[in-house]
């Protein structure tokens, strides 16, 4: 962050360029500077203007009507520069002292004196060199303003933030309670993964006999009809190769070619017929623990678990209690959750701490802003070419 000693640096420069252009007033500079930038555009092109026609000679004659209606452009030029010197200090943009400087640059133009008017144009060059030098300190305190004010606002709504939350209170009774059933739930999925995980290994001639249980129905509750069970069962008797594979495996045998599965399977059409034209059950089978299938929170489900998956009975009672109240639970949780986030982000800073460094941002920005120094300011010989580094410094050029 920005330190006392920064900001008196900054400030003596500012100060210092500011005595150094005190013999221009500042609502003048804005013109002069401009000014200034005008007429050492016109020199600079009468002077390369002469340049070219020292070779005039050696020129065709496009060339010297090129040359002659430049000259002719930069004479109107001069002619509506001192117009303008002397509008500007009729509506007092300039000085008297400024308009007799420019008139005095103006007539040894005219005079063909362009060293001398160059000379004589150093004034305002200076004049112009500081003032950029003065925007770049003013730039780099506005800058420095806007992070004090960003911190100092960053610092008031973490106090604010900490008062909040000394403010807050949570039930921590829902919270463990909200706690213990998603814990509960993780181990009831647990359990459906391992209860389907035993399913898949079976051979379907096993699964299938299972249908008059509970498995099946739940997975695929569209599969009702006993003819199409006993047609399977008696397939898969009759072919034990097939019998004895899993879902999956089962699958696999629906992208063999007609040629390669009757070296399995004379009944090729038979296998068409029963096996995949229920295709859909064992894709739905093969996949289940990708589906909700079984879901650990769906009412439903956990009267199937109760009854048909082992250790689960517990658990799942358990679940059923801790529901009741699940909502208001949740919400309590959430909250005290995003309390934890809120301490965890303010964590690193205390209520004096943070008072702290708020006075602190505010004597800053009372020194900025101040019309002293805070300090006295002693100027040293080459003030201007030491000012001119630590403003580089400071704005990085």
């Amino acid at each position: 962050m920005t330190s006392a000693d920064e900001i008196t640096e900054l400030k003596k420069a500012r100060r210092t360029l500011e005595r150094r252009m005190e013999k221009i007033e500042r609502g003048h500079r804005p013109a002069v500077v401009a000014l200034s930038k005008e007429m050492g555009e016109i020199i600079d092109g009468i002077l390369s203007l002469q340049e070219k026609e020292k070779t005039m000679s050696n020129l065709s004659m496009s060339p010297r009507i090129k040359l002659a209606k430049k000259g002719m452009f930069l004479g109107k030029e001069l002619v509506y520069f001192e117009m303008e010197v002397v509008g500007e200090f009729k509506n007092q943009g300039i000085s008297e002292d400024s308009e007799k400087r420019f008139i005095t640059i103006i007539k040894l133009i005219r005079d063909n004196k362009l060293q001398a008017a160059k000379e004589e144009l150093k004034y305002f060059e200076e004049i112009a060199a500081l003032d950029a030098e003065y925007r770049k300190t003013e730039e780099e305190m506005n800058r420095k303003d806007q992070a004090l004010r960003k911190e100092q606002l960053r610092m008031e709504k973490a106090l604010e933030g900490l008062a909040g939350l000394e403010k807050e209170t949570v039930d921590m009774e829902r919270v463990r309670r909200h706690e213990e059933l998603l814990k509960s739930l993780e181990r009831l999925k647990g359990l459906r993964a391992a209860y389907i995980q035993s399913m898949l290994s079976k051979p379907v001639a096993e699964l299938l006999g299972e249908t008059e249980g509970q498995f099946l129905k739940e997975c695929c509750g569209d599969f009702q009809e006993k003819d199409g069970i006993a047609e399977l069962r008696q397939f898969f008797s009759d072919y034990p190769v097939f019998g004895k594979c899993n879902a999956s495996q089962i699958c696999g045998f629906f992208e063999f070619s007609e040629k390669k599965l009757s070296y399995v399977c004379p009944e090729v059409s038979r296998f068409k017929k029963v096996v995949l034209g229920n295709r859909g059950l064992f894709e739905t089978i093969g996949a289940l623990e990708q589906t909700p299938f079984l879901a650990a929170d769906d009412e439903k489900a956990l009267d199937f678990y109760a009854q048909n998956v082992k250790n689960s009975k517990e658990t799942v009672e358990r679940i059923r209690q801790l529901k009741r109240e699940k909502d208001s639970d949740r919400e309590e949780y959430e909250k005290s959750r995003s309390l934890e986030k809120r301490r965890e982000e303010l964590g690193k800073h205390s209520k004096s701490g943070l008072e702290d460094e708020l006075k602190n941002i505010g004597s800053l920005l009372e020194l900025l802003h101040s019309e002293g120094l805070g300090e006295d300011a002693r100027e040293s010989q080459g003030v201007f070419s030491g000012i001119g580094g630590f403003i580089r410094k400071l704005v990085g050029d």
